[in-house]
């Protein structure tokens, strides 16, 4: 008995070591109180992905992630994302947003996955959508909606084309594409001036233009372009991403007095509490809204 009430006052104080040693972002609660901004969403870690195919193109390359019936995480990180397009384009009319940079910390935080559905959501709702792939360092946006690479944000911002001759429709509704075409290190160079220009002349055009940004600690694209839009959004890998990696982030755009959205807590996980329960309960809803209404829809179809 002894032994065993050693081995449990043992592995707790290694949890609560543990804890202690973990630096990186783990619970919404710590967006304000260490952060000082708001987690405006938390998204559900997604274990498989769906390939999105496009005029026949087998290449799934960096897949969107779409619904899958046999998963409860994809609706719940589809709705997610729903209500952090609600929460952040419907909170503050008088405010209205026309312009969004979404960049990161660092790579592999999810922020590309972010800005593509974030895009989707908004143009499902009828309205017009262009996402720019500004990342000319490392561009996967057009793998994600399978449009060519060809001409894109490259060779607008080194003369060559207008911008409105190398938007792609993605095929889905009233979202477009703007990839970021060639890479070029020009380009890069051009891109705080170039953009400017291309954000002012869209965002007429658009109801929203969404500029999925190279990460902010590290690259001067992100710092040139944080300042050209109307909101800046920051993606962050739950368990991964440092707190001293997002204060200097936070710090970096504060001093551009850039308008910080938000954060977007990235990849909640089962072991991470009471975030990750309630989109488990929230995909498992989701699923039976969906088995409904393709029930109702068939009745339909057969009553007809």
């Amino acid at each position: 008995v002894a032994a065993l009430v050693v081995s449990l006052l043992l592995g707790g104080c290694a949890i609560v070591l543990a804890d202690s040693l973990d630096n990186t972002v783990r619970e919404p609660e710590e967006g304000q109180k260490v952060l000082g901004h708001d987690v405006v969403a938390s998204l559900p870690m997604v274990p498989s992905r769906k390939p999105l195919r496009i005029g026949g193109n087998a290449d799934s390359g960096a897949a969107l992630i779409l619904r899958d019936a046999n998963a409860s995480e994809p609706g719940g990180f589809t709705e997610s994302i729903r209500g952090l397009r609600n929460s952040i384009l419907l909170s503050d009319l008088d405010r209205r947003i026309r312009t969004m940079l979404v960049t990161s910390a660092s790579p592999s935080e999810g922020k590309s996955t972010t800005a593509a559905h974030l895009a989707l959501a908004h143009a499902e709702h009828g309205r017009r959508t262009l996402i720019i792939d500004a990342d000319l360092r490392r561009p996967s946006l057009h793998r994600r909606f399978q449009v060519e690479s060809g001409t894109g944000l490259s060779d607008v911002l080194t003369g060559e084309l207008p911008w409105q001759e190398v938007v792609r429709p993605t095929g889905f509704g009233d979202l477009n594409l703007l990839p970021a075409g060639h890479p070029s290190r020009r380009a890069s160079d051009l891109i705080g001036r170039g953009l400017y220009e291309i954000l002012d002349e869209a965002s007429r055009d658009y109801d929203l233009v969404v500029v999925d940004a190279p990460p902010l600690l590290g690259f001067s694209e992100s710092i040139q372009l944080a300042s050209a839009v109307d909101g800046v959004l920051v993606v962050v890998k739950a368990g991964v991403t440092s707190r001293s990696a997002v204060r200097a982030v936070v710090t970096q755009l504060a001093r551009l007095r850039a308008n910080v959205l938000g954060i977007v807590l990235n990849g909640i996980t089962a072991d991470m509490g009471e975030s990750y329960s309630y989109y488990a309960h929230y995909g498992k809803y989701y699923q039976a809204a969906e088995k409904l209404r393709e029930e109702a829809e068939r009745s339909h179809q057969h009553a007809e």
